[in-house]
């Protein structure tokens, strides 16, 4: 019996972090992942910035840009977000994708800066 548990228990977990069962309505992982590192370097510049209500609006069509970038939208993202937020093996994954995404671009910024 108890490896009975055992086998259900790890189908379960299986069946969890398979992506191939991924909602039609959702953005796809790598897409998410680029939509997600666009994201946090706008996140980083108004973090950057005085803060304003001014700023408040100016970010919120920053962001409606990326969405654009991507052609999707605020709803459809938030959705996918929360899917992938079940997820959380797969979620750390991506995380660690834009984290690489993020590091590159840093590294391309400095090696911009050094030349000047």
């Amino acid at each position: 019996m108890k490896g009975l548990k055992l086998f259900f228990l790890g189908l379960l977990f299986l069946s969890a972090c398979n992506t191939n069962n991924a909602p039609e309505n959702i953005i796809e992982e790598q897409k998410m992942v680029r939509i997600l590192a666009d994201l946090h370097v706008m996140d980083g510049y108004m973090a950057s910035l005085m803060y304003s209500d001014s700023i408040r609006v100016l970010g919120n069509s920053y962001y409606k840009t990326v969405y654009k970038k991507y052609s999707t939208t605020k709803p459809l993202f938030e959705q996918s977000m929360k899917y992938y937020s079940m997820q959380p093996v797969l979620l750390d994954s991506m995380y660690s994708q834009v984290e690489d995404i993020l590091k590159k671009k840093e590294a391309k910024l400095f090696k911009l800066q050094e030349k000047k």
